[in-house]
């Protein structure tokens, strides 16, 4: 298989997505004080495991991925609103009313990521495969 420069993004994201996300798994949950127990090993262990099959599909079908700008779009919002939610809980007002509205706006910015792959997948990817087998049998 050779690679084209447009399965660059892919490649890239599948070497940081996992290390990304296992400090992620480490933060969200507080892990890094348990460097002795075997809780972080089977905690480490399980989540390394679907985050390499996660990031290996995102980057086997990054290609089929063709409008970028949305998705870039939508993760920098995305970030906003969790930096937003952290700094409150920093200061004491992770239950306010605004830090519930911005976790229930990331929930929706994470839909609307998903949601956008999978129609660029579905659009880019396997439409032109249904297209190209229905004028093959026409014929």
């Amino acid at each position: 298989m050779r690679f084209n420069r447009s399965d660059l993004v892919g490649i890239i994201f599948a070497i940081v997505a996992p290390i990304g996300a296992m400090w992620l798994i480490l933060t969200a949950f507080e892990l890094w004080d348990y460097h002795d127990t075997p809780m972080l090993g089977a905690v480490l262990g399980g989540a390394a495991v679907h985050i390499a099959l996660l990031a290996g599909v995102i980057g086997a079908f990054s290609r089929f991925i063709r409008s970028w700008d949305w998705l870039v779009g939508l993760g920098i919002s995305l970030l906003a609103c969790i930096l937003t939610v952290i700094a409150l809980q920093q200061i004491d007002q992770g239950d306010s009313i605004f830090a519930n509205i911005l976790k229930l706006v990331s929930v929706l910015i994470f839909l609307a990521i998903n949601l956008n792959i999978v129609i660029q997948f579905v659009k880019n990817g396997i439409d032109p495969i249904l297209v190209r087998r229905a004028s093959v049998s026409e014929e």
